[in-house]
């Protein structure tokens, strides 16, 4: 599969281009989305480039797979950072609007000139890193459309710049059609933003709820359906709590923030199924991001486990679609930097950096329990240099 048009000088598309962004030249890898066409085709995005997160060689990365995730295609489309221009690039999430085409969406992160780059040991050590997560404090939220995802090559039309801060977690329709985005401000400011479009996302409004939850970090709202119709929107605080607000008028006015679940302090992973369950996936231990446990709610409040998605450590950062037959789509990465399992005598780190694929038939989860064609913890990219000094710890 290609991509026909080149809709932007910094992306990379052409094959010598691709062959730098392989699993052999990357260092760190994570925050993975997923999207499934109507065709059944799987795009999963994630993001990679530098030594670290973030870092002014960040880059989006795109693959697929045609055979319902059994294997994995090496990245089609790459979003590459300028830092000449002082731009960084990453941050990527999918989506299938109601019509069927595929949203890609990334964040660009202007930041000062003379940003020096930290050495590989200053970033493990986390020295200078308020002045290097500064390259996040004005991100702006991207997004390119595909009407045929379907397609052997894919035509994007021309990308556009949807509003100020990140968006991580997916667009939500509402009942009336109204298309709900989410978004995550710096720290700082006193409220929280959304965003709603009533014509198919041409046109966009912001809606702010005043009165953040104390120990904010990383929102990553979520956004989920009430049995009742109403909106829920979880949200990502510290210490490890999600919290969580309610909308009964479409999205323009929210409820106080209140405690939902004790949880490791990651992206909040909620879906409203076709049957009108609601999923979340929290992490197994409640202050760390170990294990990842599938749980189910009828009425959005209560929430009980069905299965335990990977019981390993440092596992974090699901997301969960749903197929026309209620088979469920996750994916999620593990160790996914090099400041884990780093050793400074041989210069290595033993990081897993992958990016993992479960595949959880509807049968698995009325059940309960694991099915033959269960698929759990499947690897479908790794980055590959564990060297402490490689190609990324140099200025280029």
């Amino acid at each position: 599969m290609k991509v026909k048009n080149r809709f932007d000088p910094d992306i990379a598309i052409t094959e010598e281009e691709l062959k730098f962004y392989r699993e052999e030249n990357r260092a760190w890898q994570g925050v993975p989305s997923i999207a499934r066409t109507r065709g059944g085709r799987l795009f999963v995005s994630f993001f990679s480039g530098g030594i670290y997160e973030p870092d002014p060689r960040n880059c989006a990365l795109f693959i697929y797979s045609d055979d319902n995730g059994e294997s994995w295609s090496d990245p089609f489309l790459v979003i590459k950072s300028q830092p000449d221009k002082c731009l960084r690039r990453g941050d990527p999430s999918l989506w299938i609007a109601p019509n069927g085409a595929l949203w890609i969406f990334w964040n660009v992160a202007p930041y000062r000139p003379g940003l020096s780059l930290p050495t590989y040991e200053q970033k493990i050590d986390m020295e200078n890193d308020s002045e290097y997560h500064a390259m996040e404090s004005q991100d702006l939220t991207y997004a390119a459309i595909c009407e045929d995802p379907d397609a052997d090559e894919l035509v994007f039309g021309e990308p556009r710049m949807l509003f100020s801060g990140i968006k991580i977690n997916k667009p939500y329709v509402t009942d009336s059609g109204r298309w709900l985005f989410p978004a995550m401000l710096p720290s700082e400011r006193a409220y929280y933003e959304f965003f709603y479009s009533d014509d198919q996302g041409k046109t966009l409004h912001a809606v702010r709820r005043y009165g953040r939850a104390p120990g904010r970090a990383y929102d990553e709202p979520n956004f989920y359906r009430m049995p009742d119709g109403a909106i829920g929107v979880i949200v990502r605080t510290t210490p490890p709590m999600y919290k969580r607000m309610v909308s009964t008028d479409d999205g323009l006015t929210w409820s106080e923030p209140e405690d939902f679940l004790e949880a490791a302090s990651q992206r909040p992973c909620t879906a409203t199924l076709r049957d009108g369950n609601i999923l979340l996936i929290p992490s197994i231990h409640k202050k760390s991001r170990n294990g990842l446990r599938l749980m189910r709610s009828f009425d959005g409040i209560d929430f009980s486990e069905v299965m335990v998605i990977d019981d390993r450590e440092r596992v974090s950062y699901p997301e969960v679609i749903e197929d026309e037959e209620g088979t469920l789509y996750i994916v999620y990465d593990r160790e996914r930097n090099n400041k884990i399992r780093k050793s400074r005598v041989t210069g290595y780190s033993e990081a897993a950096k992958e990016i993992l694929f479960a595949r959880i038939p509807r049968a698995a989860l009325e059940a309960g329990e694991v099915t033959p064609d269960t698929v759990r913890a499947r690897v479908i990219t790794k980055a590959r240099i564990n060297a402490l000094d490689n190609i990324f710890t140099k200025e280029n």
